[in-house]
């Protein structure tokens, strides 16, 4: 009789759901209405039939699964359903009826994962599970506004939604205990750390919103479509109950003790400082790039002399002849065309952004680079990160971290080399390594014998590394040419080496001048640039004109204050090189870079127009030697403070400077 009972009182509940849900469905989607009355009963009835069938058979189980949980959970789970979907209902369904079978499909999906709720609740890890959760749905929020550009059906939609999720959640399980620990174990370094990544995201935002005064700046790509935010907000509210059935399972059966002793755990864990803050510099070179490399700006030279188009039609085209024929990077294109295939595979075949998030890519590895070689030499990882972040915000990084060039790349192997070199790596990857510099451009293969030789003094071993590299430079500059015909000359070919006489300047005191500002300045700190408006149909960017004799300048007050500072910090790093130089123990490595450094201004004496456009490749060895000679203070909190009160000046100054650009590209478009 009780089962009965049961039977009569689920049979009236399903019906009644069914019949609401049937209601509000036609009554919004199907346009009830229009019908005559035999044809709207119809349309009412048999769909409240199949739901309310639908429901009763599923009752039981959601029962069973219901009434494990306490009354507090319970309550939880229904509130949360009942909360999901009024958020869809009233702010992106077509009718405030539809909450009614949005609430009901909520509860379907929430309640079989009552018991794992109920558990979570009885151990103590639910602000584990929620702070876990809050770190998924931010960042899926984040990364699905990107992808849905490319992914617009509602399948692949939910498959996104609901991968990141469970990857993201998985990731962010680790991340709040790591942080939990971090807060216990170093508290002091835990503020520090979090001003520097609000400076960053602080930054990253206000490029965004900067960004969105320039038509050229394409907003939809970093933003959900109408279409995938309800999808979203149905979906990743839902996926907090089922994140904490997925940690329990992962963890009672063991996986999370066997993931903590693989190599992958390990490597992500001994960096995840340098590694978040690279991704944070991703982010921030992403918006930064997808304004820069318009193909609206369809001619070259418009930012410090770059070849933006030529670029742009050579790594994204299908045309990858070099149209200025020059030999000085031989085998570029068969370095960056194959990676820009296989990130454009990843965005359903869209090799523009596949090139934009390529060379944000390079931008975010110079940051991890720089903080791997800091933390290897000074065992610091707080100060790693302040070096490294100023890497990230230098006028070099943020422009060329952003533009379709070489340059970013050419910095990022230069760094990997030295990587390696502190690491103690043997001959083979130093080579590797050396492969990726010479032939991006094979005047900087300069900067790597200089390196070995002043860190590694052994000169059979310098002679073979030599030898290995330049053999692997003619058989892949020939590979280059063979599988792109016609893409540049070949470089053992003399006559190839007159296209670089047009960039050759007479040495006077102006350029000595600019030479000192840009190795020392310019690079770091962005003055106020010149504004060119001859010879292209767009304003032209310098910071260096000789053409024009013309130079810029600090002419603000921010950028006069940060460059005092500036000076103050760099007469600092000389005192200490100097005073430790006997107790250093990487004297070798600060030497080397010296070296590269005085390459540079050598080579620079009399080659190059803007002196900008070559930054990247020693504004690297530059921020480097002076993370390595404030090693002694690197513990002080003072200094720590100090150089994270400078990063936010260089903040401000570098984001007038962007301000800057952007304010000139939306005058033009």
């Amino acid at each position: 009789m009780s089962n009965l009972k049961e039977n009569l009182l689920r049979g009236a509940s399903a019906a009644l759901v069914g019949a609401v849900v049937s209601f509000a469905l036609t009554q919004t989607l199907f346009s009830a209405e229009a019908l005559d009355p035999l044809d709207r009963f119809f349309l009412i009835a048999v769909p409240a039939c199949a739901v309310g069938a639908f429901i009763f058979y599923l009752l039981p189980f959601l029962e069973k699964n219901f009434l494990i949980a306490a009354p507090p959970v319970r309550a939880f789970l229904v509130l949360w359903a009942a909360g999901v979907a009024a958020l869809i209902a009233f702010q992106f369904a077509p009718s405030a009826l539809l909450f009614f079978p949005l609430f009901a499909l909520a509860l379907i999906l929430v309640l079989p994962s009552a018991p794992a709720a109920q558990t979570v609740f009885e151990i103590g890890a639910a602000r584990r599970i929620v702070g876990a959760w809050l770190f998924a749905s931010l960042f899926s929020f984040l990364a699905l506004g990107f992808l849905d550009d490319f992914y617009s059906s509602p399948l692949e939609i939910i498959f996104w939604i609901l991968t990141l999720q469970a990857l993201l959640g998985v990731g962010g399980y680790f991340l709040v205990g790591r942080l939990r620990r971090i807060a216990d174990e170093r508290q002091l370094d835990a503020p520090i750390y979090a001003a520097l990544l609000l400076l960053l995201s602080g930054f990253a935002l206000w490029l965004f919103r900067a960004s969105q005064t320039v038509s050229l700046f394409p907003l939809d790509h970093f933003i959900l479509n109408a279409a995938t935010r309800g999808l979203f907000f149905f979906l990743a509210p839902l996926a907090l109950t089922w994140q904490a059935r997925l940690h329990l399972d992962l963890k009672l059966s063991g996986f999370y003790n066997r993931l903590k002793k693989t190599r992958l755990y390990n490597w992500v864990s001994a960096n995840l400082n340098g590694l978040t803050l690279a991704f944070g510099f991703f982010v921030l070179y992403l918006i930064f790039a997808a304004t820069l490399n318009h193909p609206r700006l369809d001619v070259d030279d418009i930012f410090f002399d770059a070849d933006g188009l030529n670029y742009r039609l050579r790594l994204v085209g299908d045309d990858w002849r070099d149209f200025y024929w020059r030999s000085v990077h031989p085998y570029m294109i068969l370095l960056f065309r194959p990676v820009i295939g296989l990130i454009a595979l990843a965005l359903k075949g869209d090799r523009l952004w596949g090139a934009y998030v390529f060379v944000a890519l390079g931008g975010a590895a110079c940051i991890y680079l720089a903080w791997t070689l800091i933390k290897s030499a000074t065992g610091n990882a707080l100060h790693a990160s302040l070096v490294a972040a100023l890497l990230g915000f230098s006028a070099s990084h943020l422009i060329f971290g952003a533009l379709l060039e070489s340059y970013i790349f050419l910095a990022a192997s230069l760094l990997l080399f030295f990587v390696l070199l502190i690491k103690g790596k043997p001959l083979p990857p130093l080579i590797a390594a050396a492969a990726l510099t010479i032939g991006i451009t094979y005047t900087n293969f300069a900067q790597n014998v200089i390196a070995l030789f002043v860190v590694r003094p052994n000169l059979k071993k310098i002679l073979q590394f030599v030898v290995s590299v330049v053999v692997l430079f003619v058989l892949l500059a020939l590979l280059n040419n063979l599988l792109y015909p016609d893409s540049n000359p070949l470089f053992f070919i003399p006559s190839t080496l007159q296209a670089e006489q047009q960039n050759l300047f007479p040495l006077n005191r102006l350029r000595i001048l600019a030479l000192m500002r840009a190795f020392f300045f310019h690079n770091v700190l962005a003055p106020t640039p010149i504004l060119y408006d001859k010879d292209i149909p767009f304003v032209q960017f310098r910071f260096f004109k000789p053409e024009i004799n013309a130079l810029s300048r600090y002419d603000l007050p921010i950028q006069n204050a940060a460059v005092w500072l500036w000076v103050a910090l760099l007469i600092l790093a000389g005192i200490l090189f100097l005073l430790n130089l006997k107790k250093n123990l990487h004297w070798r490595i600060s030497v080397a870079l010296l070296g590269c450094i005085a390459l540079n201004v050598g080579l620079h004496l009399r080659y190059g127009k803007e002196l900008f456009l070559y930054s990247p490749n020693w504004t690297y060895a530059f921020i480097l030697f002076l993370g390595l000679a404030w090693k002694p203070l690197a513990e002080r909190r003072a200094f720590q403070i100090l150089l994270l009160f400078f990063l936010a000046l260089l903040v401000w100054n570098n984001g007038v400077f962007l301000q800057g650009v952007l304010r000139v590209l939306a005058s033009q478009f």
